[in-house]
């Protein structure tokens, strides 16, 4: 069942920011924070279903199908707004709470559990519904979200726990886990493990030449062997003398949002396996285009070998990471050229890929976006 909403999700949601989305996740939290009140209630016998008793049977099943159509959601969202390795853990800690949430032993576990799963989806939910609200990341935007959170939960525990003399005792037992959560959860943030929402790549790839023309760009790369013929970009990049490397992406980011963001440029170094940073190229993007804000570097001081690409925030964390290699091209040969037209717009009443393929041209206008920083390249392991 999980899979099959996960897969709903992933094809129908399509904006981070869409409210329309935004709302439905917000009716589900809601309604959880009712099942989960009411469920307490009625454990303590300070409430019964009457009339809706036929209903309330199934609250349990309610209560997870909630859970469900929450975590697959997120897990989707996260996993659009980083492609690099390292938060990997996050999305496999997400993918895990969701199989978990099916599991019958799980959906039987005591209240506390309940609570905190609780909790993390609606930390999970505040860490980028905050920034859309507020246009911007960062420490304090997260820390923001951290603490909206812990507000939530402890309010939320005032109306499960009936007046008492150890009422407080209760309120502090039932708010545990979620602050075990919140936790693991900010220590994931400060190693850099949590992808970085509401930002997204939608498109990155290493050309030739890039060319801008009436509005749109053309990215222009070597015509691919017949056995990768679905390649539309230049990796493997084959350098003959006057090449420059032309690295375009499109970075989502929601409406009114505006940050900065950092194309690095590394090279693995063969003796040590470590990766040189050679440039870090500035980037400043505007949100609210559906087909994302479109940005490239160039760089002519490169070397043969293994290179990567990452867009990253201002603080390092990665949102997207591009690997190609750099072979020397020694053939004085015609190179035959393919370009991808990047079009602004799609087609009215389409939803294609806004990349659509040109015939192949004969050979690249040069033209310098960036200029390489002069930086010395930096260990990175």
């Amino acid at each position: 069942m999980f899979a099959a909403g996960f897969l709903f999700d992933f094809f129908t949601l399509q904006r981070i920011d869409a409210w329309v989305d935004l709302a439905v996740q917000l009716a589900y939290l809601a309604s959880l924070t009712a099942l989960l009140v009411f469920q307490r209630r009625a454990a303590e016998a300070r409430w019964v279903p009457g009339r809706s008793e036929r209903l309330w049977r199934y609250n349990v099943e309610a209560v997870h199908f909630l859970y469900g159509g929450l975590l697959s959601a997120y897990v989707v969202l996260y996993f659009r707004s980083s492609t690099g390795a390292r938060p990997v853990l996050f999305l496999v800690m997400l993918v895990a709470v969701m199989g978990l949430n099916e599991v019958p032993a799980i959906q039987r576990a005591s209240y506390r559990l309940r609570l905190g799963l609780y909790g993390f989806c609606v930390l999970s939910f505040l860490i980028y519904f905050i920034p859309i609200l507020l246009g911007q990341i960062g420490w304090w935007v997260f820390l923001l979200s951290v603490a909206s959170t812990a507000v939530v939960v402890w309010h939320v525990t005032r109306w499960l726990v009936a007046p008492g003399p150890d009422r407080s005792a209760v309120r502090r037992q039932l708010f545990a886990p979620t602050a075990g959560v919140l936790l693991l959860v900010s220590v994931l943030y400060v190693l850099r493990l949590i992808p970085p929402v509401p930002l997204s790549v939608q498109f990155q790839g290493i050309y030739h030449d890039i060319r801008r023309e009436r509005g749109d760009y053309t990215l222009v790369y070597q015509e691919p062997p017949p056995w990768v013929f679905w390649r539309r970009d230049s990796r493997t990049f084959e350098r003959r003398d006057g090449d420059r490397v032309h690295y375009f992406a499109r970075v989502f980011a929601p409406t009114g949002f505006r940050h900065r963001v950092f194309i690095r440029w590394e090279v693995l170094d063969p003796a040590t396996d470590n990766w040189m940073t050679s440039d870090r190229v500035p980037l400043d993007i505007v949100g609210g285009r559906g087909q994302g804000f479109r940005g490239y570097a160039v760089k002519s001081n490169f070397t043969a070998g293994r290179w990567r690409v990452t867009t990253e925030t201002e603080d390092g964390r990665p949102i997207a990471t591009l690997s190609f290699r750099v072979e020397e091209d020694d053939s004085t040969g015609q190179r035959r050229w393919r370009t991808l037209r990047a079009r602004l717009r799609p087609p009215s009443g389409l939803h294609p890929d806004p990349f659509a393929p040109e015939p192949a041209k004969a050979g690249p206008h040069e033209r310098l976006a960036r200029t390489d920083s002069g930086v010395p390249p930096r260990s990175h392991a």
